[in-house]
């Protein structure tokens, strides 16, 4: 047997600087800013308020890098509490310097970092499920990059499909659905799917099913990627433990349900659900009731347990996800791991962590190239204005954001003229469907054009004020009709 298991490297490789934490975080900003999450949120909290919350929790995370929380995690005796210390530990040990932009701090730290919040502010902890669920759909969305995530299987080419078809079995830590589009199999999710609904609002699950009849499902109509299943957490431990114990309840609901089905006693005790407790009740009935079902979502760990032979892990790094390592270790199935590196310092941490005789390293960047996924890369010599100091500062007023000049002058320099002529394309079809009269706009619309420019440049994979630098240097194209 011949297993793979994928992490977010591949989308990287094949979407680019998309779906790396900087273009990930500011998409959360700059939709915000636009307005794109009122709804998400049924009017509750506006955008202005999620861009605050987003900059406070900054000043948070510089408080627990400096030691401001360690007291409310060492008054944590409980032995389930050892996640959150750990986490602490490793917190500070890699954040060494002032944070001060929000894309500083990685996706899954900002759920420690609510988790931090809750646990100063023991008054309001109450609140803490709707926060973290709230921001886990944030972040869903802004991975998700208004669907073009879904697209990224239409860029791999053929060898690299063969490559894929070749393995037995594909299991990935991603939610996106490119693999199995690719080579049409079935790919498992361990960290959960951007195609299958979270159980609650799942119509094809126990619970999403009754909660579908009686009309109680929050799923917003074009966003239902927000309310998908996936599993995020701090810790890839915490990740695996929710997995598990939703797996457990699977078995023994089927487990239960079979006895009640042959036991007139437990059929009694099941009737008296229906006064203490009437959600059991009806979600015990609707399994008797519905065999067609699925009691809760699966991760497929089980699954992944079971592996044996040989286990080739792409676009993971060995410093995330110790459940996984732990979960390969434990499995003395597995006779050979190829562990495709990026860096030469995930090289040298694999071969100082892990046995030789288990764990083989290869370069993912000579595997792409094998595969023909090198990507093409530009240097462009183009005019750059003598007063781009000038038009710098304006494109980051206007942005709000504060890129520096040779970040910009370097992405320019990447970019091919047919590729300016597409994205200013892109922008003139945004600025026309946003004013097709071209009228005066309010400071409020204003505000909002500009930052749908800006994510315009952040779902591209650019800064933001290289693409106003951009539509400046093809500004013919913006104002012909």
């Amino acid at each position: 047997m011949k297993t793979l298991l994928l992490g977010n490297g591949i989308n990287i490789q094949f979407g680019g600087k998309a779906y790396t934490n900087y273009c990930i975080m500011e998409r959360i900003k700059f939709k915000a800013r636009m307005g794109g999450y009122e709804e998400l949120f049924d009017n509750t909290l506006s955008g202005k308020e999620i861009i605050g919350i987003l900059d406070n929790f900054v000043d948070i995370a510089n408080d627990i890098r400096n030691g401001k929380y360690d007291a409310f995690v060492d008054n944590k005796d409980d032995k389930d509490d050892k996640d959150i210390k750990d986490a602490l530990i490793d917190f500070q040990s890699r954040y060494k310097f002032e944070i001060e932009k929000s894309y500083q701090i990685m996706l899954e730290d900002w759920f420690f970092i609510l988790q931090m919040f809750f646990l100063k502010h023991e008054d309001i902890a109450s609140n803490s499920t709707a926060a973290i669920q709230g921001f886990e759909r944030l972040v869903l969305d802004a991975i998700y990059n208004e669907g073009k995530i879904q697209e990224l299987f239409t860029r791999i080419p053929t060898k690299a499909k063969e490559f894929f078809d070749s393995y037995d079995d594909i299991f990935t830590l991603n939610y996106d659905n490119n693999i199995e589009n690719l080579i049409k199999k079935q790919v498992f999710h361990l960290h959960g799917d951007f195609s299958v609904l979270t159980e609650s609002e799942n119509p094809e699950t126990v619970l999403g099913y009754i909660r579908t009849k009686n009309k109680e499902s929050v799923v917003v109509k074009g966003m239902e990627h927000c309310f998908c299943n996936a599993l995020l957490n701090y810790s890839g431990e915490l990740k695996y433990k929710d997995a598990t114990e939703l797996y457990n309840m699977i078995v023994k609901s089927n487990d239960f349900v079979q006895k009640c089905r042959l036991s007139d006693s437990l059929l009694a005790d099941l009737y008296k659900l229906k006064e203490t407790n009437p959600l059991e009740y009806q979600i015990i009935t609707t399994i008797i009731e519905h065999p067609e079902l699925a009691i809760g979502t699966e991760y497929y760990f089980d699954k992944f347990n079971s592996i044996s032979g040989e286990l080739h892990i792409i676009g993971m790094s060995p410093n995330n996800d110790n459940h996984i390592f732990n979960l390969i270790l434990n499995n003395k199935s597995i006779q050979k791991v190829v562990f495709y590196y990026f860096s030469d310092d995930e090289k040298k941490y694999i071969e100082t962590n892990y046995s030789n005789d288990l764990f083989v390293c290869k370069s993912v960047k000579d595997l792409w190239s094998s595969l023909d996924c090198k990507q093409k890369t530009y240097n462009c010599k183009y005019h750059i204005p003598q007063n781009i100091d000038e038009f710098i500062k304006v494109f980051n007023a206007l942005s709000g954001s504060l890129d520096m000049k040779d970040d910009i002058l370097q992405e320019i320099s990447q970019t091919p003229k047919f590729e300016m002529i597409r994205l200013c394309k892109l922008v003139k079809e945004d600025i026309k469907k946003r004013n097709p009269e071209y009228r005066h706009t309010s400071e409020e619309e204003f505000v909002k054009s500009n930052a749908s420019i800006s994510y315009i440049a952040l779902q591209e994979g650019l800064l933001p004020s290289t693409l106003y630098m951009i539509c400046i240097m093809n500004f013919k194209i913006l104002k012909d009709n």
